[in-house]
């Protein structure tokens, strides 16, 4: 069932990122850097799969449940997994890190930990840093959402409602669509 689960996961983030639009920031962080420790917040964790990371790269994950779909996960994007956390079986996932990085790979960490608080770094990253002389190279996931209308245009529609709603076309009874008229935006209502 987890390697189902797992493989469902996989499909899902591909089919997440065929829908985006990806502009990598400061990429050349990673590709001067031979080797590095790849670090990230917990909540960037779903798309990070889809950054510029080299492989071998190895990701410490959890190990519950959650963690062994995760790492099916990763395992279908050609990453290596270090099972353990700052809660349980960190010593073991910290050795199995370590014997990475004398074999030459890289590795991926989400310094927050699983338990929180969030975006707040925990010493295991550090301490893998100092230990083995990597460079910690960040990593950072932004999205916004798209407009409608070209940049400085400005639009609105005549058909507004007071109750709150998130369709408004319902409360008032009208479909508004947007037309050009002379490079301006306007709202046309049937």
């Amino acid at each position: 069932m987890i390697n189902v689960l797992s493989f469902l996961g996989y499909l899902f983030l591909r089919a997440l990122h065929a829908t985006l639009r990806v502009r990598h920031v400061n990429v050349e962080n990673l590709d001067r850097t031979p080797r590095y420790i790849l670090a990230f917040w917990h909540r960037h964790i779903l798309l990070s799969l889809h950054a510029k990371w080299r492989k071998p790269t190895v990701a410490i994950i959890s190990r519950s449940k959650d963690g062994e779909i995760v790492s099916g996960v990763l395992r279908h994007y050609g990453a290596e997994t270090a099972r353990g956390s700052s809660t349980r079986g960190g010593d073991v996932a910290l050795r199995e890190i370590l014997r990475a990085i004398q074999a030459g790979k890289n590795i991926a960490f989400t310094p927050d930990g699983p338990k929180g608080p969030s975006q707040v770094v925990k010493d295991g990253v550090i301490y893998v840093a100092k230990v083995s002389g990597l460079p910690i190279v960040p990593f950072a996931f932004a999205a916004k959402k798209k407009s409608c209308c070209a940049r400085g245009i400005g639009c609105s529609s005549r058909c507004r409602s007071r109750a709150r709603s998130i369709s408004t076309a319902r409360r008032c009874s009208c479909r508004a669509t947007a037309t050009r008229k002379s490079g301006a935006c306007a709202w046309k209502t049937r």
